[in-house]
């Protein structure tokens, strides 16, 4: 199969690479030890990036993997201890808005302030957007921390996303923050986030509302424009529930 056309002109060398080396995506990222979504939001969505970091071990895991090392052109910056990277247990600074979103709203977004490190708190998951039926990617990069909601404060897997699209407007609205679970069963009338593999083995994620399950698919629907769409079960991966205020704050 032939390799996809990336949209992103910054990410066409890297691309070219993989493809001429016989590497696919997938393959790449786990050998740099990152998501897969963050190669492909990459690939996918003009203007983003990649931080030095994350580029380096791709440039290390392309040259595990094909034999040989990448070629100078990939040669990435040199890594300073002036780089600025959110890590692991850290919050962007009050004001800023978070790096590598794709949705318009979402990129007006500011943190209203820091939230303290003892303080409960719940991962903002990057997203980008996707392909058709209203999907976008999961980038597996925590882009930014929200205030964890009082009944949520010893659940376990919790995140939230910004919403991508409006494909479920006017039940959430582009750039709206909503908060899932991966662990709490979704049941008939639920929202939920239903992560599937396409023909070329890439995962998208759908935000939709679950409709009724058969033997071999489940129908779940939109409401812009309204429509019911069909997924079939070898195709899904795992579904996750999209929490409602109740869940959140008891009411």
């Amino acid at each position: 199969m032939p390799a996809k056309i990336p949209a992103n002109a910054a990410s066409r060398a890297l691309f070219e690479v993989l493809a001429a080396r016989g590497l696919t995506v997938s393959a790449v990222a786990r050998a740099a030890a990152i998501s897969e979504g963050t190669l492909r939001a990459y690939r996918d969505t003009e203007g983003r990036g990649l931080n030095t970091r994350t580029l380096h071990k791709v440039i290390a895991a392309i040259g595990r993997l094909s034999g040989s090392p990448a070629p100078p052109e990939l040669a990435p910056p040199e890594l300073s201890g002036g780089e600025i990277i959110f890590p692991a247990g850290a919050s962007p600074a009050a004001g800023l808005a978070p790096p590598g979103l794709a949705s318009p709203a979402a990129r007006e977004y500011t943190a209203a302030e820091l939230v303290a490190p003892s303080a409960p708190r719940i991962p903002v998951r990057g997203t980008a957007q996707g392909g058709p039926r209203g999907a976008f990617v999961l980038t597996g990069d925590d882009i930014d921390y929200v205030r964890c909601p009082p009944r949520l404060a010893t659940a376990q897997g919790i995140y939230a996303l910004f919403i991508e699209g409006d494909s479920m407007s006017p039940r959430y609205e582009p750039g709206e923050l909503i908060f899932v679970s991966p662990r709490r069963p979704a049941r008939i009338g639920d929202d939920v986030v239903i992560l599937c593999r396409d023909g070329d083995g890439e995962q998208n994620a759908y935000i939709k509302r679950l409709l009724r399950r058969g033997g071999d698919e489940i129908i779940a629907g939109q409401f812009n424009p309204a429509l019911e769409i069909r997924f079939l079960a070898g195709e899904i991966e795992t579904i996750h529930l999209v929490l409602r205020m109740a869940n959140l704050y008891g009411y």
